[in-house]
């Protein structure tokens, strides 16, 4: 009898749904200094700060860097895909959850030190012959959004760095907070460009797609607001934009 009471109890137990932490694929890019690779490992300002939130919440899934591109077609086909960073955007908020900011910059139009072109607009941008820009970036889909057709995509900003430095382009639209990276891995500097002009705000942000359990994004939230009260995000954002003042607020938008 008490064989088969056991026996009862643990049938019972065991049709008990336990709940289970979300395995998470995790995707950044190459996009230093906020995220890159070294020897096949990530690493950057972006990195840290999601490393830390996987501390904190115990979780082990891997970091991978891909190219934008193809971590822009995952998060928006699959559940329980992280992306970052990510650009806010109003057409974002509505396809993703996002929580941050993480970082905080400005994107701009930049041309070489000698050019002779002049912006006053946006619209100005549309005389350049060529302008580089990172494939499915949000300063891509800014400027088609916009009309733009004389952009020229690149699998990498480096490519685009590059082209501009060989001057096979007019400008080059980037992010300010990668500029000096991007521009040092292509053999410049920005001494050798000037930013001709400012498109906008950039607030990067952590994205989850669409099916990725509420809970699960609200455990990142909350590490996130942890670290950031701590002291700890302060000094990962310091140790890479020393001259740069890190958005201390934390918030969860869109999905």
């Amino acid at each position: 009898m008490k064989f088969f009471t056991h026996l009862v109890i643990g049938v019972f137990l065991s049709s008990i749904p336990l709940t289970a932490q979300a395995t998470l694929n995790i995707y950044t890019e190459e996009w230093a200094p906020i995220s890159f690779s070294v020897d096949g490992k990530p690493d950057g300002l972006a990195v840290q700060v999601v490393q830390e939130i996987q501390k904190r919440i115990d979780n082990q899934d891997p970091i991978k860097v891909v190219p934008w591109a193809r971590g822009w077609k995952i998060i928006t086909e699959q559940p329980n895909t992280v992306l970052f960073t990510m650009t806010r955007t109003a057409e974002r908020e509505r396809m993703f959850s996002l929580i941050g900011p993480v970082a905080v910059g400005t994107t701009n139009f930049y041309a070489l030190k000698n050019s002779n072109l002049k912006l006053n607009s946006v619209e100005d941008a549309k005389q350049a012959k060529a302008i580089g820009v990172y494939r499915s970036s949000v300063e891509e889909q800014l400027l088609l959004e916009r009309g733009f057709t004389n952009i020229a995509p690149s699998s990498t900003p480096l490519l685009s760095a590059k082209q501009l430095v060989k001057q096979r382009i007019d400008l080059w639209c980037n992010a300010n907070l990668t500029a000096p990276s991007i521009l040092a891995e292509a053999g410049a500097s920005m001494d050798d460009v000037k930013s001709l002009y400012t498109i906008s705000a950039n607030h990067l942000y952590i994205a989850f797609s669409q099916g990725t359990p509420s809970e699960e994004v609200d455990k990142w939230k909350d590490a996130l607001i942890s670290i950031k009260a701590d002291g700890t995000f302060a000094q990962i954002y310091h140790r890479w934009l020393p001259n740069d003042t890190p958005p201390m607020e934390t918030e969860r938008i869109g999905q």
